[in-house]
């Protein structure tokens, strides 16, 4: 068996944590966004991370069909087809370059009904910059499968790294501005700076992609459009997209409930879904890391390796959730003092509601890990159906809705929010399991589909 194929904790480790290390590399540009502009005004971090959570319920839309790839890439490989491996990623770039005209119209006169009005003019700009270039971030997606796919995954870590240190640079430049030279340009400078950092991962990944060694083995410069092929990625992956596309308007909603409460209402709740996006990079990676090998098991006909698979999965996570237990629970002082350069005395209200969303977005991660482990695994199948309607009915009937009582009726605290969504991770991993030990998604294998 080859190490690709191998469901061990060893194997997992060597495709995720490039994996996680290119997530981490992303998730911190949007991080980058919120300590940068906390700097320039609380205000302007509020603003753009409400902004970046309506534009999220596209991006991630777009990005998860696009993604959809990696299975389509795992299972030709798996099965030593090669030169059908860019086959997917091709029909996948052809989808994410016609979303520029849904995107376009959305950037362009979507912003006032996506922003509270307190937080409008500060994150109009940010919210026409991230929309009006969206698809990059699916584009940058469906390069990343084919080299993901196969089990390399080293460049897409590097070219998100590399990125990543260039939309810093940017930000700094762009937010506060240089005097007699540069005006400061707030949200909108961040913005900037990420778009354009995203212009470059497309490039860097496209000359790969495109070289020479890969058009003489895998044939990439064949850049057929198939109509039959596209249809089959939609067909897995559209499901999935519109399950993110639900769950991240069901946390866009809540972030404009807390807009019209009081600013640090909405500041506690910033700093928790900050936290909780950047240390995501696990998840998200570990998850692509199952996908890429389950995906592989089925297409060389090994299923039976799949529950050793979880169970490194779950070995893996646990350790992550142990070294996370000290920034977020016993010493989180440092992380709250990131986002609120000024706080004051230990015992202020403001403080301790940071203090404690952080703990109980260590105990969210700890159940919505499993989550995401076992959604690697429908995913490699392609039982995306289930998915979309767990994590959508999931997030609005068992978080958003009960957050919105707790809000307006019982006037809860805003860490007690973050609290309340525990309850939905939860309900959300137990049907994962059932879900799983049902084996229905035995029945959905792309390459016979």
């Amino acid at each position: 068996m080859s190490s690709l194929l191998s469901p061990s904790v060893r194997s997992l480790c060597r495709i995720s944590l490039p994996l996680m290390i290119t997530s981490l590399s992303g998730n911190m540009m949007l991080l980058l966004d919120r300590l940068i502009l906390a700097r320039y005004s609380a205000e302007a971090m509020n603003a753009a991370a409400t902004a970046a959570m309506a534009c999220a319920i596209f991006q991630f839309g777009a990005i998860s069909i696009a993604s959809i790839a990696e299975v389509f890439v795992g299972q030709y490989n798996g099965a030593k087809e090669y030169k059908k491996t860019p086959e997917p990623v091709w029909q996948m770039i052809w989808f994410s370059l016609s979303l520029f005209f849904v995107f376009w119209p959305i950037a362009t006169w979507g912003a006032p009904y996506f922003l509270p009005g307190t937080l409008y003019i500060e994150g109009k700009d940010y919210f026409w910059w991230i929309m009006m270039f969206g698809p990059l971030m699916a584009i940058i997606a469906s390069f990343s499968a084919f080299f993901i796919g196969r089990g390399y995954a080293q460049l897409v870590t590097w070219s998100a790294l590399t990125c990543n240190i260039l939309n810093g640079g940017l930000n700094v430049l762009l937010v506060f501005g240089i005097d007699n030279w540069l005006q400061p340009m707030g949200a909108k400078g961040a913005a900037i700076a990420t778009v354009f950092s995203q212009v470059i991962q497309v490039i860097i990944l496209g000359v790969v992609f495109l070289n020479k060694h890969h058009r003489e083995t895998c044939h990439t410069h064949k850049w057929n459009f198939n109509g039959s092929l596209l249809l089959s990625c939609l067909k897995i992956g559209t499901p999935s997209s519109i399950s993110h596309m639900i769950e991240f308007a069901a946390w866009s909603t809540l972030f404009r409930i807390t807009a019209t409460i009081h600013l640090d209402y909405i500041t506690v709740q910033t700093i928790g879904n900050s936290v909780f996006v950047f240390f995501a990079f696990v998840t998200e990676g570990m998850q692509k890391g199952i996908v890429a090998i389950a995906s592989n098991l089925i297409g060389a006909k090994q299923e039976k390796d799949i529950q050793k698979l979880i169970y490194s999965g779950l070995k893996l996570h646990s350790l992550f959730m142990a070294i996370f237990l000290i920034p977020l629970v016993l010493y989180s002082d440092p992380i709250v003092r990131l986002f609120l350069p000024s706080i004051g005395e230990i015992d202020s209200p403001l403080y301790q509601e940071c203090i404690n969303i952080l703990k109980w977005v260590w105990l969210y991660f700890a159940f919505d890990g499993v989550v995401w482990i076992l959604g690697g695994i429908l995913t490699s199948g392609g039982d995306t159906r289930f998915m979309m309607f767990m994590n959508a009915a999931g997030a609005w009937f068992f978080a958003i809705t009960p957050i919105y009582i707790a809000i307006h009726y019982f006037h809860v605290k805003s860490s007690t929010a973050w609290g309340i969504s525990v309850f939905y991770a939860i309900a959300n991993m137990l049907a994962f399991i059932l879900r799983y030990k049902s084996n229905r998604w035995k029945h959905t294998i792309i390459q016979d589909s």
